[in-house]
């Protein structure tokens, strides 16, 4: 079988190109051989290994002639529409680009995760109000919930999608997509195909990996790490816009001798990381599509603290693998974080049982035998 993938990366950027990366690499050792049709300017070598062709040019359908297209996240919907016609089309749904306004699911004043497909809430919940960052362009874009629809009409002809959560199966289910057509597929990296669990840390410490975005929630973890007790260090992994204000929010809090900043880390030292935290933090404001981070820290024998957004609960049991708060409470947060503190022989059974939970629910080859038989079944 030969499989076309479509996303408008041509390179590594964020957890989107992991997984495709590592999807069209274990396939292809499985000799099925992958080309990426992308819009990438400049891409890279080392993300393009996998592809026995890649290309800009919509026309590598014809070159390439493959039996079934696995769309990532295409440079534009019109494109899923006229591919879908040519030739049987999988949709992989890695966030909420799709039925979203904002890209985020949650509200802009409230903060609260958004459960209402698009529509009139886009509207009176100011969703529609957007920031445009296009060098000499006004601060602010107006977008259309008629052009969002029309971008999920454009899908039509897709026969599968795939998502990484339930709670995702049921966003798209909200948004008109019938959920006999989507199958709910947990993406695990090649990063996870033999995981290592660590040993307890010797000192109480608090981790947090992944972006630094507001959506991801670490003004959040800092608001409860200052009413959270106890002689506890933090470390923030991570790079992205919201960096810089949450720095000054450490300052303000009085958290800057506590809390580290170490900005974007190469993948293979997160494993020290890991290994001096007590527990991993997910305070995630946005409802996770999946929640990868915390796959990764339980894996390594961390228990994760995170609320309840989006897929995180389908993979945290709380009081087994980890505690699991209400979506945005702060307070819960902070007396969650402080009950693993003032108990590590607790936290460190909770991360024994979260590494065997892993090991034992969720496989990278097991990811491929899935894809691999969705992609067939779409054929």
């Amino acid at each position: 079988m030969r499989i076309l993938h479509v996303h408008q990366q041509g390179r590594f950027f964020g957890g989107v190109e992991q997984i495709l990366h590592d999807t069209a690499a274990g396939l292809a050792a499985q000799g099925l051989a992958q080309a990426l049709l992308h819009d990438d300017a400049a891409p890279d070598d080392a993300f393009l290994a996998p592809f026995a062709a890649h290309g800009r040019d919509p026309e590598l359908l014809q070159r390439f002639r493959p039996d079934a297209i696995l769309v990532h996240k295409p440079p534009q919907e019109a494109l899923v529409e006229s591919l879908s016609r040519r030739c049987p089309t999988t949709r992989m749904v890695h966030d909420h680009d799709l039925v979203c306004l904002r890209r985020h699911k949650y509200f802009p004043v409230s903060g609260r995760i958004c459960r209402s497909p698009a529509g009139i809430d886009c509207y009176l919940h100011l969703c529609f109000v957007t920031r445009d960052r296009t060098p000499g362009a006004l601060p602010v874009a107006l977008r259309s919930v008629r052009r969002q629809r029309a971008g999920i009409a454009a899908n039509a002809g897709v026969r599968t999608f795939i998502v990484g959560s339930q709670w995702m199966r049921q966003s798209l289910a909200g948004n008109g997509i019938d959920p006999d057509r989507v199958r709910v597929i947990h993406p695990i990296p090649a990063a996870l195909a033999a995981p290592r669990a660590l040993p307890p840390a010797g000192a109480p410490a608090i981790l947090y990996v992944g972006q630094v975005i507001r959506g991801k929630g670490v003004d959040l973890l800092l608001r409860a790490l200052a009413v959270t007790p106890g002689a506890w260090r933090a470390t923030v992994v991570g790079d992205g816009n919201h960096l810089p204000a949450c720095r000054d929010l450490a300052r303000r809090l009085g958290l800057e001798q506590r809390v580290r900043f170490t900005g974007r880390v190469a993948h293979a030292d997160l494993e020290s990381h890991y290994a001096s935290a007590s527990f991993t933090a997910v305070p995630s404001r946005w409802p996770e599509p999946f929640g990868m981070v915390g796959i990764e820290a339980m894996a390594r024998g961390r228990p994760v603290v995170g609320f309840d957004a989006g897929g995180i609960a389908e993979w945290l049991r709380d009081g087994d693998t980890g505690l699991l708060v209400p979506a945005g409470n702060v307070t819960a947060l902070a007396a969650a974080m402080a009950r693993l503190l003032a108990d590590p022989a607790a936290a460190a059974a909770m991360g024994a049982r979260a590494a065997r939970h892993v090991a034992a629910q969720f496989s990278h080859q097991d990811y491929l035998q899935q894809m691999r038989r969705t992609l067939e079944d779409t054929v």
